[in-house]
């Protein structure tokens, strides 16, 4: 077997501050120390925070990645980094990180949108897995990638390497906001959407949960042994592929709501609470039922609709990404979907949790997948080719690093190879 190109990879694309380094598609390292705790009291992600926890992290994280790597700057072979999309002063950090680099150790630079990150993160190999190709391109053409995060829920129709089509997407919140935001409601902290599993993944087995359809809407139901709650699934019944989990967290609102309000009758009329005093009393149970109604009906809707993709196109397999795959539930019921369509589609995911989120080793595998679709369409990284070259994200040149900005509203879209 040939020698496999290395790549230090980075990603600051939001609050994960990631080095790695990867050789072929094998992961060496994948550093991604956690901001959590800068972001919890406000909530959510601070864009000026972040910016300064990557700042404070960077250089101490990348010398980390070739450490655990065992590797030095003799040994890689390019540099390749996140420019979008994500935060704009979050992006500015790492690219400039990985300039500086590029430039000192006289190594090319490939730029990597954040999306074909997590759509290629299923390819990523452990360092100990044996490899036994040179070709780690994926094969198996057409293919559907499946993309929930806390800021991306969409459909990619792929091609091939570097030929993505997106066929569908939320027109408004991502899944992961949704979840997020819901949780907020029932007091579950930031970020919810972890919580949400657990608390779902306890009480699971005690409820049952039904679908209800007619020509108009569909919805589901789960049912307790004290009663039942609904929520509906949005645009279960539209012609398209697109989402939407805005009109999802409002009827979770207003769920929410009626439950504590009619829990708030009751004690008025047994004289064990005052008319005019506000009061969200929920107990652990009702939460739990309404994670679980919640979680259901938010990856119902990308089941419904992975559906009628796979109806739509004659697809060979599906490939998940993005952080909610974290999600044992998501991933088993879109594999639950594919298999009741065609049992011969195989769903391919990330080998590890720590893959699904924002991370620098996903970056470095899409780089040496797309290095190497440009060997096989014999695109040499030579002078002569400098224009092809940037044209995918390649700057061989230390000159032109200048022109490479961060894109915060990236789309994965084709290359033109």
């Amino acid at each position: 077997m040939q020698k496999q190109p290395i790549t230090l990879a980075i990603d600051t694309s939001c609050d994960e501050t990631s080095a790695s380094v990867v050789e072929g598609v094998k992961v060496l390292s994948n550093i991604q120390p956690s901001q959590m705790e800068y972001h919890k009291k406000y909530g959510g992600v601070v864009p000026s925070l972040a910016k300064l926890a990557h700042t404070e992290r960077i250089d101490n994280v990348v010398k980390e990645s070739l450490k655990q790597a065992q590797k030095t700057m003799d040994d890689i072979n390019y540099v390749s980094v996140t420019y979008g999309p994500g935060l704009a002063i979050a992006l500015e950090v790492g690219i400039k990180k990985a300039k500086d680099i590029a430039e000192k150790y006289k190594k090319q630079l490939m730029i990597i949108n954040h999306m074909e990150g997590h759509l290629l993160s299923a390819f990523a190999q452990r360092n100990s897995d044996a490899i036994e190709t040179d070709n780690y391109l994926p094969q198996q053409f057409p293919a559907i990638g499946v993309l929930v995060s806390g800021g991306h829920t969409e459909f990619i129709l792929v091609k091939g390497v570097g030929e993505y089509e997106k066929i569908g997407e939320t027109l408004d919140d991502s899944c992961g906001e949704c979840l997020d935001k819901c949780g907020r409601m029932l007091g579950l902290g930031y970020p919810a959407g972890p919580t949400i599993s657990e608390f779902a993944k306890e009480q699971r087995k005690k409820v049952k949960i039904e679908k209800i359809r007619d020509n108009r809407s569909t919805l589901l139901r789960l049912n307790t042994g004290s009663g039942s709650y609904e929520l509906p699934i949005p645009m279960a019944n539209s012609n398209n592929l697109n989402m939407s989990y805005s009109g999802l967290k409002t009827a979770f609102k207003q769920l929410v709501d009626k439950i504590s309000e009619d829990k708030k009758v009751k004690k008025v009329k047994e004289g064990k609470l005052e008319a005019n005093i506000e009061t969200f009393d929920l107990e652990k149970e009702e939460i739990m039922n309404l994670c679980i109604l919640l979680e259901a009906t938010a990856y119902e809707q990308i089941s419904i609709k992975l559906i009628s993709a796979l109806k739509k196109y004659s697809v060979k397999e599906v490939w998940l990404g993005g952080g909610v795959v974290a999600s044992s539930r998501l991933r088993s019921a879109i594999r639950s979907t594919v298999k009741s369509f065609d049992k011969k589609i195989l769903v391919k995911y990330p080998y590890s949790k720590k893959l699904t989120t924002d991370n620098a080793a996903m970056i470095g595998v899409a780089a040496n997948i797309n290095m190497l679709q440009l060997q096989k369409l014999q695109i040499s990284l030579s002078p002569e080719n400098k224009a092809t070259l940037r044209e995918h994200g390649i700057f061989i040149d230390s000159s032109d690093f200048s022109e490479i900005d961060r894109d915060p509203s990236l789309e994965l879209l084709a290359a033109s190879y």
